[in-house]
C-alpha cells in the first residue's frame, strides 16, 4: 500500500493552492514543493489513490490519499511465454508430463509428446513448468 500525505497552503503570490510538504518516500513526478495542488491531485487519483481524508482551515488544507496494491493472479501460462518448440516438464495434479510445446493459446497448452500423441493441458491444471 502507498500512502501519501499532502500538506497544501494558499500562496498569496499565485492566489493558489500549493504543495508545502510532502511524503517523500514515494517517487511521484510533480509531487513537490511548490507545485499547484489540483493538477498534482488529479494524477495521483489517475495512478490509482484514492483520497481516504482531508482536512483543513482557512490556510493550510491536509490530504491523506492511499493506493491498494494491486494483487494480480497468478497466470501459469506465463512461465511458458517464449518456448514454444521447445523441450518442457510440466507438472500437474494428474502427474508429470515432458514433450515439445507446439501451442500456447489463451487457458490451455499443447505438448507433442516422444510417443507422436498431442496432449492438451489446461492453464488452471498447471503447477509447474521446468
Amino acid at each position: 500500500m502507498d500512502v501519501v500525505v499532502i500538506i497544501a497552503g494558499n500562496s498569496y503570490a499565485t492566489q493558489r493552492a500549493v504543495i508545502n510538504c510532502y511524503d517523500a518516500t514515494l517517487d511521484f513526478p510533480g509531487l513537490e514543493v511548490g507545485a499547484k495542488l489540483t493538477p498534482v491531485l488529479a494524477s495521483l487519483m489517475e495512478s490509482g489513490f484514492s483520497l481516504v481524508d482531508y482536512d483543513g482551515n482557512g490556510n493550510v488544507t491536509t490530504y491523506f490519499m492511499v493506493r491498494e496494491a494491486v494483487v494480480s493472479a497468478c497466470n501459469p501460462l506465463s512461465a511458458v511465454e517464449g518456448r514454444l518448440n521447445t523441450q518442457v516438464t510440466i507438472q500437474t495434479g494428474a502427474g508429470t508430463e515432458s514433450g515439445t510445446l507446439i501451442l500456447i493459446g489463451s487457458d490451455v497448452i499443447e505438448i507433442l509428446e516422444p510417443s507422436g500423441d498431442i496432449l492438451l493441458i489446461p492453464a488452471s491444471s498447471i503447477e509447474s513448468v521446468i
